[in-house]
C-alpha cells in the first residue's frame, strides 16, 4: 500500500531528479568547466627564462622598535616550465619555477654591542616552487586556475663581510598555500594574468656561521655554528604578468611579483673562540621580509 507521502514523491520524482541534477552541476567545477582559450594555453605552456631584479626589504624588530634594515635591489635570473591543458572539459595546470639572485644591499642597524652602523650586506637568494591546479575556461576569452603551491626559500646573508655588525647567516624555510590565477586573452597576441596566494611557512630556521663578533679590546674573534628554529608564519604572494605571443612557438613577457612573510625570534645562539671559550651569545629577533621581483623574459612551447 502506497502512503500519501510516497505518492507525492512519486508524482514529483522527475522534478526532484532535475533539481538534484541542477544543484549537483552547479556545485561541481568539473561540470561547469570548459576549454581554456587557445591564446592562454600558448601563453602558459612551455619553458621560459627571465632576468630582472629583486627588491629586498627586510627588517628586524623588538617590542615594536626597528633594530635594523636590509634594503636594495639585487640582479636576478629565473627559469620555469609550465603547462595548461586544452581539454574541452578543463584540465591540469602545473608550473615549476626556480630563481636565483645575488648582489649587495644596504644594512642600517647596529653591531652586536649596540653601536650604530651602516654597511653593505652580500646576499645570495635562491627560491624554487611548484604549482598544481585545475584550469577551466570562463567565456570565450578568460580562464580561472585554482592551484596548490609549495616551495622553498634560501637566503645567505653576509653582513659587512662578517665583521662587527654580524656574521654569515643562512635563513631557510618552506611554504605552502592555495591560490587563484585569472587570465584574459585581450586579443590574439596579448594575454594578461593576475594571481594571488595565501599560506604558511614551515621549517623556518637560521644557521649562523663565523665570524660574527670581533672584540677590539682583546682582539678575539668569536664564532657561531648553530641552527635555531624561527617558527611558522603567514605567507602571501601576488603578481601581474603580461605576455605577448610572437608566433605559435615563441612568446615574450614582463611580470611583477610580490612576496611577504615573517620569522619569529630564535633562542640564544652561543659564541665561541678558537680556543673554546664562550660568550653569552645573541638571538635572532622577530623579522619580516617583503620582496618585489620585476622580470622580463621569453619562452617557447614544448
Amino acid at each position: 500500500m502506497i502512503t500519501r507521502t510516497q505518492a507525492h514523491i512519486i508524482r514529483h520524482r522527475p522534478k526532484i531528479i532535475a533539481l538534484v541534477a541542477l544543484i549537483t552541476s552547479g556545485l561541481s567545477p568539473i561540470a561547469l568547466a570548459r576549454a581554456v582559450p587557445y591564446a592562454i594555453i600558448r601563453a602558459g605552456s612551455g619553458v621560459s627564462v627571465a632576468i630582472g631584479s629583486l627588491d629586498q626589504n627586510y627588517q628586524e624588530t623588538s617590542n615594536g622598535s626597528v633594530l635594523d634594515k636590509e634594503t636594495g635591489s639585487i640582479p636576478l635570473i629565473s627559469f620555469g616550465a609550465s603547462s595548461v591543458s586544452g581539454n574541452p572539459q578543463g584540465g591540469l595546470y602545473w608550473r615549476i619555477q626556480g630563481r636565483s639572485a645575488r648582489g649587495n644591499t644596504t644594512y642600517n642597524g647596529q653591531t652586536l654591542g649596540g653601536t650604530p652602523v651602516q654597511t653593505t650586506t652580500a646576499n645570495t637568494i635562491f627560491d624554487i616552487n611548484g604549482r598544481l591546479g585545475f584550469a577551466t575556461g570562463i567565456g570565450r576569452h578568460m580562464a580561472l586556475m585554482p592551484y596548490f603551491e609549495m616551495g622553498e626559500h634560501h637566503w645567505r646573508r653576509n653582513i659587512g663581510s662578517g665583521q662587527g655588525a654580524g656574521g654569515i647567516e643562512h635563513y631557510t624555510n618552506g611554504y605552502l598555500g592555495g591560490g587563484l590565477l585569472w587570465e584574459i586573452a585581450l586579443n590574439r597576441r596579448w594575454v594578461l594574468a593576475l594571481h594571488g596566494m595565501a599560506g604558511y611557512t614551515f621549517g623556518a630556521q637560521i644557521t649562523a656561521t663565523d665570524p660574527v663578533l670581533v672584540n677590539t679590546s682583546t682582539h678575539q674573534t668569536f664564532y657561531a655554528t648553530s641552527s635555531q628554529t624561527l617558527g611558522d608564519s603567514a605567507y602571501e604572494s601576488g603578481g601581474l604578468k603580461a605576455t605577448y605571443l610572437i608566433n605559435r612557438v615563441w612568446r615574450a613577457f614582463i611580470r611583477v611579483d610580490a612576496v611577504h612573510f615573517r620569522y619569529g625570534a630564535s633562542t640564544p645562539i652561543p659564541l665561541f673562540t678558537t680556543t673554546g671559550s664562550g660568550e653569552p651569545g645573541f638571538y635572532e629577533p622577530n623579522s619580516q621580509t617583503t620582496q618585489v621581483v620585476i622580470t622580463v623574459g621569453s619562452g617557447a612551447r614544448f
